[in-house]
């Protein structure tokens, strides 16, 4: 009898350190842009697309984490992870975050620089003097390009918008994420309004989270499903979908 009941404790011992992972998985908030093909939703659909939102589901597999996505404005992600409102991003990094984000992996480079109407020929850095530029507020461009007073800068809130510009001859170009630019100049019936790209950096994109998150313990355990994303391939399928 005592050895039965013995028995019995040691089987549900196991069972509970079998399932403990599951137990005392974390809930963590994610932020980032809402702009295509990062993340978005089409109209009528609740739901959001894009890259972003399948990294996570993936994440989500992987880790055994329940994760939140949200998405906010460029201007103000960085004083959401400051406040640990949200505990991680995936974005490039920028010298203000880099004070207050703890950076994980590594998960693609981005190219980054300007793009012109069809009409303008970009072949290096000079044709860009005398040109009406837009990019948005807190972007990293090139070190060049954002200390440069000699270049005419207006900033817009999205790309959409300064497509649009574009299109109207408001401005003769648009600095930025190139792929997400020309993403969105084809989903809008643009395809024919950009020349060719002038790519001046690349911009690592990098999973980081707030030092201020109260989930900081488990970014590890977010580090090692974004490695296996990657060594899978599912990370080049993900982005390959998202063209």
């Amino acid at each position: 009898m005592i050895k039965n009941y013995i028995s019995l404790r040691l089987l549900i011992s196991g069972l509970c350190l079998s399932f403990s992972p599951l137990l005392f998985a974390a809930e963590l908030k994610f932020t980032t842009l809402e702009v295509a093909p990062w993340a978005y939703k089409n109209e009528g659909d609740s739901q959001y697309q894009g890259i972003f939102p399948e990294l996570v589901d993936e994440i989500e597999r992987l880790s055994g984490h329940k994760i939140n996505v949200s998405l906010t404005p460029y201007a103000r992600i960085n004083r959401e992870l400051e406040s640990g409102r949200q505990d991680c991003t995936i974005l490039v990094t920028d010298e203000e975050r880099a004070k207050v984000v703890q950076i994980g992996e590594l998960l693609f480079d981005h190219p980054v620089g300007v793009i012109a109407h069809h009409s303008v020929k970009l072949d290096n850095y000079d044709d860009l003097l005398g040109l009406r530029i837009s990019l948005l507020r807190g972007s990293v461009i090139s070190k060049r390009f954002n200390a440069d007073e000699n270049l005419k800068k207006e900033f817009d809130t999205d790309y959409v918008i300064s497509l649009k510009k574009l299109q109207h001859r408001r401005l003769d170009a648009i600095a930025g994420a190139l792929p997400t630019i020309q993403y969105l100049a084809n989903q809008n019936d643009m395809a024919g309004l950009l020349g060719e790209p002038l790519q001046l950096s690349s911009e690592p994109i990098y999973f980081q989270c707030s030092k201020n998150s109260k989930q900081l313990q488990y970014m590890e355990d977010i580090n090692a499903a974004i490695r296996e994303i990657k060594e899978t391939g599912t990370l080049f399928k993900i982005l390959q979908n998202n063209e």
